[in-house]
């Protein structure tokens, strides 16, 4: 359970994903998974969706995951009542006029409360959850991700981190805000 466990913080499943009552609530509450089908979880981590990273975890992670996400959500228990999480993905089209798909889409993807599935690229990483306790500290230093720092990296890239490929990206106050609006999360649980 404790490599399960770490796998699930290491590969930050929480940054979309309720685990052990813990998590933001962009995908699947993983707890309501209980007692789901083994099998069901290990094929949707073998051949995510759209939105979720491809690990490549080879069997034996995933077996790994599998049974901390089942231990996770027997712990936690059942939440009677919880309404499904929908979540509602647009063509290129439709997103053209949000910040993130604009300026950011191109290279990353992300789940958002407000706009379901924005950006198209696997050039970077996947940002979904970024401004909550959830996303991995990857900052500066390990540090957890901000508004301000957000703003600062975008100024920037190479000024926080020497080796960044990351060109900066001008924004108008207005797309910033719709940015940092898009990449917030407020539904989850515990980080």
């Amino acid at each position: 359970m404790a490599r399960g466990e770490k796998l699930l913080d290491v590969l930050a499943c929480r940054r979309c994903h309720i685990s052990a009552g813990r998590g933001n609530r962009l995908a699947a509450n993983l707890d309501r998974l209980v007692p789901g089908s083994p099998q069901g979880i290990f094929d949707a981590i073998r051949s995510p969706v759209l939105f979720m990273p491809n690990f490549q975890c080879d069997d034996r992670q995933i077996s790994t995951l599998v049974n901390a996400i089942l231990a996770g959500g027997e712990a936690a228990g059942v939440k009677v009542g919880e309404t499904a999480q929908v979540v509602h993905f647009v063509d290129g089209k439709q997103g053209g006029e949000n910040s993130f798909a604009k300026h950011c889409g191109p290279c990353h993807k992300s789940l958002s409360e407000r706009f379901g599935g924005v950006g198209h690229g696997d050039i970077g990483p996947n940002l979904s959850g970024l401004l909550s306790a959830a996303y991995p500290a990857t900052y500066r230093d390990g540090e957890p991700w901000t508004t301000d720092k957000l703003g600062k990296w975008l100024e920037n890239p190479r000024a926080i981190r020497a080796n960044a490929r990351m060109q900066p990206v001008r924004l108008t106050a207005g797309e910033f805000e719709q940015l940092a609006e898009t990449l917030r999360t407020t539904a989850g649980a515990k980080p």
